[in-house]
């Protein structure tokens, strides 16, 4: 399932639990573990089935055990998935217990990986990690969305009655379905769809809000794990859990939710969330900004600013952020609207604000896609300058929340250089720029496409960021054409 690199050893303590840790100095980019994944599955919520062996969308029916989806190109799935259902041990059940529930795909695929005797031993480490289910009992989210979409159908459709030696109750189920939501990434299907892919290792690691190391998925969801920075022996290897471009209050609130985990990163413990000031607020009294009081613990308080000592209280700032937030809810993809919230609130935050960011990436999607489907109705140009004005507002906190080898900062840096190639190819075109100021223009965009391609040359050819490379590559072809046809 998993292979470890030279580089790296296990370890364990009381506070991590099992972990990795560096056995030598390791590079950016070298390797340090790579994963098939346990199961794919659809999320609890789909609906649509799903092909058993590729989970494209699927329409017909596995002619042999008549239970699981097929698409048009495969005719085959997991031999003792079909075989069970086929003329094994869950033959009696009726053959549209996913037809009607296949939300409980994904538990239905580790309760057959737990039966089948060749693969018992690889579900061992995910299902030996116990679960306390008390913290998730609480009648409502997770725990309710499992009781509904996955535990409730799989009790009453007799499943459990075939699977005597699991002992399977209706709390053993819960805790299969947390565990399943605790180790898994998001992973795209061949359609696009987003799937959940298990990794009994890769994601399990220790969370860190500043990452060390970078995750690769492939097209055939294999993962791969390498150095973000330099390590040096006896350094944890950490991954993360949550979105970078969040505040330190979301990001916890995203982690108690996910993975009952209180964080106390470095990140989680600068007020200033490493310089970018992206919880900041403005200071009413002096005009500085004022930042979350933060104790060694991690817990948050009042905002308070450095200069005038001047006071926000927790209270009226949860209140500001949930007023924008429904605001943000309310705007529906309208530009004008993201552009009124970014002049009302804009005063009152943080330029890095982590809910202005959130504005201004609305913003250029907005513009991005009106580009693309040649539907501006307002000046060409004016838009693209302030598509690339927002790209270029957004580049410095992308490069400082995930340092070293980045994903996010290459996709910054290729948004910014979509945006900058186009506008000043326009602004060339209606002799805006002259033949010099064009050329100067281009350099840069070379250096940007090279600094992104830089970033990804870690990543599969057969993965999503694999092909945004190739992608950068014949852009770049195509400044470096320009700029031999212009002059150097």
């Amino acid at each position: 399932m998993q292979e470890f690199g030279e580089n790296i050893q296990q370890a364990h303590d009381e506070k991590l639990g099992r972990h990795l840790v560096a056995s030598i100095s390791i590079e950016p980019g070298d390797t340090i573990l790579e994963e098939r994944p346990l199961l794919v599955a659809p999320h609890w919520e789909c609906h649509q089935l799903k092909c058993a062996q590729c989970l494209q969308e699927s329409y017909v029916i596995c002619r042999r055990c008549q239970v699981f989806p097929l698409c048009m190109d495969c005719s085959q799935h997991d031999e003792f998935e079909c075989e069970f259902f086929a003329s094994g041990a869950g033959k009696a059940l009726c053959k549209d217990i996913l037809v009607k529930n296949f939300g409980i795909c994904g538990l239905l695929k580790l309760l057959l990986l737990l039966e089948n005797p060749n693969t018992q031993a690889d579900c061992q480490m995910l299902i030996g990690v116990p679960i306390n289910l008390g913290d998730y009992r609480d009648g409502e989210g997770m725990w309710q969305e499992h009781e509904e979409l996955v535990v409730r159908p799989l009790m009453e459709c007799g499943l459990v009655d075939c699977l005597p030696t699991q002992q399977l109750t209706s709390d053993v189920l819960h805790a299969h379905c947390i565990r399943i939501d605790s180790n898994s990434f998001e992973v795209t299907a061949k359609d696009g769809d987003t799937l959940k892919g298990v990794f009994v290792w890769g994601a399990t690691l220790p969370h860190h809000c500043v990452p060390n190391t970078v995750v690769a998925l492939d097209e055939q969801f294999n993962m791969k794990l390498y150095a973000a920075v330099p390590l040096q022996p006896g350094d944890i290897i950490y991954n993360s859990y949550t979105n970078p471009l969040m505040g330190t209050s979301q990001r916890q609130h995203q982690l108690r939710l996910s993975r009952r985990l209180e964080c106390t990163c470095t990140r989680c413990l600068d007020p200033t969330e490493m310089g970018t000031h992206m919880s900041s607020l403005k200071c009413k009294e002096c005009g500085g900004f004022s930042v979350c009081e933060i104790d060694s613990n991690g817990k948050l308080g009042d905002w308070r600013c450095p200069d005038c000592k001047a006071l926000l209280t927790a209270a009226e700032v949860h209140e500001l952020q949930a007023e924008v937030g429904s605001a943000l809810v309310d705007a529906m993809g309208d530009l004008q609207v993201y552009e009124a919230l970014l002049t009302q609130y804009g005063p009152l935050l943080h330029p890095n604000h982590f809910m202005l960011l959130d504005i201004k990436q609305n913003i250029a999607s907005i513009l991005r896609a009106a580009a693309l489907m040649n539907s501006m109705d307002q000046p060409c140009k004016k838009l693209l300058a302030r598509r690339v004005e927002l790209c270029s507002d957004l580049l410095p906190v992308c490069r400082a929340v995930v340092p070293g080898i980045s994903k996010l900062y290459a996709i910054g840096l290729f948004e910014y250089l979509l945006a900058l190639v186009e506008l000043v190819e326009l602004q060339f075109a209606e002799s805006d720029l002259n033949k010099k100021e064009y050329v100067a223009h281009l350099k840069t965009a070379s250096l940007v496409a090279t600094e992104a391609m830089d970033l990804l040359r870690f990543e599969p050819e057969n993965s999503a960021e694999g092909y945004l490379a190739d992608r950068i590559s014949m852009e770049l072809e195509r400044i470096e054409s320009d700029l031999k046809k212009y002059g150097r």
